[in-house]
């Protein structure tokens, strides 16, 4: 809590004045905003004391003296004048605040000691008082007011202005306690806000919303984020009110942020025009107002990807805290930006992908077409030959023609299929949906088997439910998905059965559909990777075909929102089992 005034002023004035300076006390202790605090102080003095300028300093435990608040007739005579940065000797302000003693010139005109003395002199001001205000022991701010007049402050109004002024340290400081625990929550609460934020992905929203923050926490007029590009360029990715004249300036100008990268270290600039001249220069930043400038960088496992800038239009003293804070906040936002930059990495890396998946698709598509045409010719001719159309054919070349005209249709099957597969991918693939009972698929699959049951000499065995219901699905993929798994059963089975089962299952609304084989089996390891295409169950096994069956099995099956499940043991067979839905949702 903020403490009362001492007594050890004794005011020497008239019961008025000490109402009116503890009415003027009370009034400004219950103003939380320094601004509120100093209009009250002014207004509340002006029926006691003449002036015509009014100015307070704050000094802060740097000793560093820095204009806050200022009332003044001339219109060049302002808080970011340059002429107030005192560069030509001591002022009445600074030696206040050195010897903490209060200070009155009756006449500029007649006495110079001071630099004020010359510059208050040239504007029109003939008297003045400067007075340190003092809170608990501590140089807080200075109090100065001037008059056109000579001599118009004595003893009288110095004791006023003194005892009034500890009010004002107390308001001061209870204003800035107050600001302190306001902008802590507002930092914490960024902070917070960016801490949640690290699995945001967007990483233009994420830097908008960052610059958006740090404007308003630190009242900047601008707010602006870099971050190198893979040519190792600083564009402008997020800012916060910026015009074209000032994102011109930014291109312009980019000396500061490369000696911040290269540093690796705060940059703060209180007044363009009378920064340290080893600094990089911003005349094009000057040319559109700025006066200010604090940027920090952004690092991101110790090496520099960025920046975070912030401009006035004033000249501004940042403190250590506000430097400080936002290198707390660039250490936050790295962490995020670092995620959001590792998934604009992915992004682009799976649309290459896709990209490169397309272009194999298409590929595949035209290359399967055109060595489909020429096959299919081929295969019409062995046909014609074998049916004696071009002359009579011998039982031994009659076998060389049926030799031919397997392996001719096993390499149109392998086209068929990589055609399909491609169109699948590609997603231009129909779908024809009807209602039709399971019996008439189970048919035609009836007579594939027949063949290679006669063929391969395995036994088949038929299990179906008598109650199978009707299915609204597409027939002829249905019909291909259980080929593909008999021909394989068939294919990787030297010896014993080929089991077929079909059950009804209510409960599900669907049918399942076994294959069972007892041929080599699969190894664990394969289990994962038999419906990835182009890989054979078994390399080893002298078959024909791709690897893109078990592939197209599964992709259909996606399409008709069915489902696939595999069991099988090494040296006991395998067990396929596909369950349908008896109506395709579309």
């Amino acid at each position: 809590m903020a403490k009362g005034p001492s007594e050890k002023h004794n005011v020497g004035s008239s019961l008025q004045w000490q109402r009116a300076i503890s009415q003027l006390g009370r009034a400004m202790a219950s103003k939380l905003s320094l601004d509120a605090v100093f209009h009250e102080f002014a207004s509340g003095i002006k029926g006691y004391i003449l002036y015509d300028r009014l100015l307070i300093h704050r000094v802060d435990p740097q000793n560093r003296i820095a204009r806050i608040f200022l009332l003044s007739p001339i219109p060049d005579d302002t808080l970011d004048n340059s002429q107030d940065l005192y560069r030509k000797g001591e002022t009445a302000t600074e030696w206040v605040v050195r010897e903490r003693k209060p200070f009155v010139r009756k006449d500029t005109a007649v006495e110079r000691g001071f630099e004020t003395d010359e510059r208050l002199g040239r504007m029109g001001f003939s008297s003045y008082i400067s007075i340190p205000l003092i809170y608990w022991d501590r140089v807080v701010g200075s109090l100065h007011i001037a008059c056109k007049q000579p001599k118009a402050y004595g003893e009288r109004e110095l004791k006023f202005l003194m005892s009034v002024s500890e009010w004002l340290a107390i308001a001061m400081e209870n204003a800035r306690l107050f600001h302190l625990t306001h902008r802590f929550l507002e930092e914490q609460g960024v902070i917070h806000d960016l801490t949640s934020q690290i699995n945001i992905l967007d990483l233009n929203s994420l830097l908008q919303r960052l610059a958006d923050d740090v404007a308003t926490i630190f009242k900047a007029d601008y707010v602006y984020v870099r971050l190198k590009d893979r040519e190792e360029k600083l564009p402008v990715r997020a800012i916060t009110g910026g015009d074209q004249a000032l994102l011109t300036a930014l291109q312009m100008d980019l000396g500061r942020e490369r000696w911040i990268l290269q540093k690796r270290q705060p940059l703060v600039i209180s007044d363009l025009k009378n920064q340290d001249p080893s600094l990089p220069r911003a005349e094009a930043l000057e040319r559109t107002g700025m006066r200010s400038f604090l940027g920090v960088p952004i690092l991101s496992k110790e090496e520099a990807i960025g920046i975070i800038g912030v401009l006035c239009r004033g000249a501004k003293d940042f403190s250590d805290r506000d430097v400080f804070f936002l290198q707390q906040l660039a250490a936050e936002a790295a962490v995020a930006i670092h995620h959001a930059l590792l998934f604009d990495e992915l992004k682009r890396l799976n649309q290459d992908l896709e990209q490169a998946a397309q272009y194999k698709s298409q590929f595949l598509a035209l290359v399967s077409h055109e060595l489909r045409t020429p096959l299919t010719i081929v295969i019409g001719f062995l046909d014609l030959m074998a049916a004696g159309n071009f002359g009579p054919v011998s039982l031994e070349q009659k076998a060389a023609l049926e030799k031919i005209q397997n392996h001719a249709l096993a390499l149109l099957k392998m086209i068929n299929d990589v055609l399909n597969l491609s169109r699948i991918e590609a997603g231009v693939i129909p779908l024809e949906v009807s209602t039709f009972l399971v019996e008439k698929v189970l048919q035609s699959l009836r007579t594939l088997t027949e063949d290679f049951e006669r063929k391969s000499g395995l036994r088949i065995v038929w299990e179906v439910d008598p109650d199978l219901p009707q299915l609204t699905t597409d027939a002829a993929k249905l019909e291909e998905v259980l080929q593909n798994l008999i021909v394989n059963a068939f294919k990787y089975a030297p010896q014993g059965e080929v089991r077929i089962r079909v059950r009804n299952r209510r409960e599900s609304q669907s049918v399942e559909f076994v294959v069972e084989d007892t041929g080599k089996g699969i190894a664990p390891e394969n289990l994962p990777k038999i419906f990835e295409g182009f890989h054979q169950v078994n390399s080893t096994v002298s078959s024909e075909g791709v690897g893109l069956g078990l592939t197209i099995v599964k992709k259909y099956l996606d399409l008709l929102k069915g489902d696939i499940q595999v069991r099988s043991e090494l040296g006991k067979g395998s067990t396929f089992t596909v369950t349908l839905p008896y109506t395709l949702s579309t």
